[in-house]
């Protein structure tokens, strides 16, 4: 492909495949049960005329394939800073995108790319009308200079910013010793860039398969067993649908359930899901993170992942609003620390925090010096934790009431209605005393930390996590105090950025109010942008 972009040009031929494939597998995911049960209900007279309603839905497919290849063009037009994507087949679509609002370009290669020998160039235009715009086939060259191209008032950006650092000096933590750039360090810095748009030839961060094994096994369980659950209640809703298709007398998962489970099969199913949800861990940790390595571009940092599909990030300091890093038992052992960042996007804060992570970056399986140098580069000092606020006791006495005392009245009532159930009331005991635990340390790791320069959010029972945001990336506070609690002096503070929140509850509402005047102050009179 030609790296001229000021014509319209189209996406590499092998597109129409990439369309094609897309489009299948969205039909599959979709139609897949009802395309089962009508395989399973139709007689054999009637399976001649399936196979040809798919061969011809297919060919359809691939003729709108085609056509929406022809009609999707993109070109630069250099002179007004604009860049435009034409699609649509019947209802054309121009898609016009300023380079000055675009927030980021990632190069990725799904399976299906990597088969065929393409990429996809995805433009986030955070902050615009559009979410996002992505072109599916392009050459992994042309690619890499339209994005350069996109990126270009950022990267001149970048390099001022870098020209600057040279001469400025820093300190990692208050009273440390202040380093100084110098020509030695600059050669150095020199030294140290590569070929390709200068990165670093070493990376500041390479996950070895060892580690990996390491993050597989000790994160991540909740998303794990979500999948899990996901896995089986599909299992089931299928074995429900063969049942009625088979005109079955009785689901067979159904049966298994009435007979009941003995202790010594309780015991081997329990074994065999935790199997199941390590097993799960580790494939999604390996084909995610498979040759993660993170290296410095300039003020940027790039990050390459992925096993079957790779992932090309660029992570601009500026856009980080929320950096976090979190830590378990298991791992605090084994030095293994798990980063986050989140950046401004699109959506407004609370549909952020409710569905879409998609603009979160993930680093795990870092160790304490690691983690320390790449905070450094997003924040060009350590993030310190300042002055502490703790919750109020009744913090404690809500969650308390809610998660234990309210569900064992509940559980109690139905024991009373269902006399089966009454054997079972010992469970209440373990149960509050395991609930109980868990919940303190809930209370004992919920803590805010503000200083000068940033603010720190402590929380979690297992894994411990530090959620860190800059005051001048504040885009609106909110302070909450019930009626009930004005006596007590207790309220609760939300810090919403353009990633996300902050929530901090049950603190000393007085103390709340005086750090949210200072906090105001400081985003009316600094000079910091928030991105």
């Amino acid at each position: 492909m030609e790296t001229n972009f000021s014509a319209p040009k189209r996406q590499s031929p092998i597109g129409v495949v990439i369309i094609f494939a897309n489009q299948l597998q969205q039909s599959i995911r979709v139609l897949i049960f009802p395309i089962i049960l009508l395989l399973v209900r139709t007689k054999s007279s009637g399976t001649g005329y399936l196979i040809a309603g798919f061969l011809a839905y297919l060919i359809v497919l691939a003729i709108h394939s085609y056509f929406s290849y022809l009609k999707f063009t993109f070109f630069l037009d250099e002179e007004k800073q604009e860049f435009i994507i034409q699609k649509g087949i019947f209802n054309r679509e121009n898609l016009i995108i300023r380079l000055d609002k675009i927030q980021q370009v990632n190069i990725n290669q799904s399976l299906i790319q990597r088969i065929v020998g393409v990429y996809s160039l995805d433009i986030d235009t955070a902050g615009s009308d559009q979410k996002e715009a992505s072109i599916k086939a392009i050459d992994h060259e042309a690619a890499t200079i339209l994005r350069e191209k996109l990126l270009s008032r950022t990267f001149a950006t970048a390099t001022n910013e870098l020209t600057a650092a040279n001469h400025t000096e820093y300190s990692a933590t208050p009273g440390a010793t202040t380093q100084k750039s110098t020509n030695t360090d600059k050669q150095q810095h020199s030294n140290n860039q590569g070929h390709y748009g200068g990165y670093s030839n070493i990376p500041i961060l390479k996950l070895s398969s060892n580690t990996l094994f390491k993050v597989g096994l000790t994160s991540n369980y909740g998303a794990s067993i979500a999948l899990l659950g996901g896995f089986i209640y599909a299992i089931l809703e299928a074995t429900k649908n063969y049942t009625e298709a088979f005109q079955l007398e009785e689901n067979p998962i159904s049966q298994l359930a009435t007979q009941g489970l003995g202790l010594i099969s309780l015991c081997i199913l329990l074994i065999f899901a935790l199997i199941i949800v390590l097993g799960t861990n580790l494939i999604r940790t390996f084909l995610k993170y498979y040759n993660f390595e993170i290296r410095k571009e300039k003020t940027f940092l790039s990050i390459h992942s992925g096993l079957f599909e790779k992932k090309h990030i660029l992570l601009k300091p500026e856009r980080v609003q929320i950096s976090s890093y979190s830590q378990n038992f298991f791992q605090k052992k084994m030095n293994l620390i798990n980063l986050k960042f989140k950046q401004a996007a699109f959506n407004t804060a609370e549909e952020e925090d409710k569905d879409n992570k998609k603009h979160d970056i993930e680093i795990p399986g870092c160790d304490e010096k690691e983690r320390n140098e790449i905070l450094k580069m997003i924040y060009h000092c350590l993030p310190v934790k300042g002055s502490s606020f703790v919750p109020n006791y009744r913090f404690l006495l809500l969650t308390v009431m809610l998660r234990i005392v309210l569900p064992a009245i509940i559980f109690v009532g139905l024991a009373q209605l269902r006399l089966a159930l009454q054997p079972y009331l010992w469970i209440i005991l373990p149960y509050a005393i395991f609930a109980g635990i868990l919940l303190y340390f809930e209370y004992a790791h919920h803590r805010l930390f503000v200083s000068e320069d940033f603010i720190l959010k402590k929380s979690g029972i297992w894994d411990i996590e530090y959620q860190t945001m800059e005051p001048h990336k504040i885009q609106k506070i909110t302070t909450k105090q019930y009626f009930w609690h004005k006596k007590a002096d207790i309220g609760h503070l939300i810090l919403h950025t353009a990633a996300g929140t902050l929530h901090f509850k049950y603190g000393k509402y007085a103390d709340i109010h005086q750090i949210v005047n200072y906090w105001l102050y400081k985003v009316e009179s600094g000079k910091k942008d928030w991105m």
